[in-house]
């Protein structure tokens, strides 16, 4: 592993900014957050995720694997099986997802009173 060099998030430049946006992506958070269970199949991660295409889906893991978050292991049985799984670099982002992903389902309620208050036209 090389130095470390720390970087700015608010530089557009830096590498660390598109380190952030890699990890707070719609899908890859998701992703990252079922993985802290352990390595998991495409279809559980799918089916975990609700609501992301096939493409989209692909697309998060080939970024992830790229930014060295995730790696894919093909395993040769009959059918082959594809495990993905955290890397090291990334459990080192999954405590701060883990305290996000606990804040927002505690706030839920919290959001949909502020949500609604500020709707032009609040549902029932």
């Amino acid at each position: 592993m090389q130095e470390s060099k720390r970087g700015n998030v608010r530089n557009p430049a830096c590498l660390s900014r598109q380190l952030f946006d890699l990890v707070t992506a719609r899908w890859a958070t998701l992703v990252l957050v079922d993985l802290m269970e352990g390595p998991q199949r495409w279809s559980e991660l799918r089916r975990r995720a609700g609501g992301v295409s096939d493409k989209m889906l692909a697309q998060t893991l080939r970024d992830l694997e790229a930014g060295g978050l995730i790696t894919r292991t093909v395993h040769a049985d009959r059918p082959p099986t594809v495990l993905y799984a955290l890397t090291d670099l990334a459990r080192g982002a999954t405590a701060a997802l883990q305290h996000l992903q606990d804040w927002a389902e505690e706030h839920t309620s919290d959001y949909d009173h502020y949500r609604r208050a500020h709707t032009i036209d609040p549902k029932p």
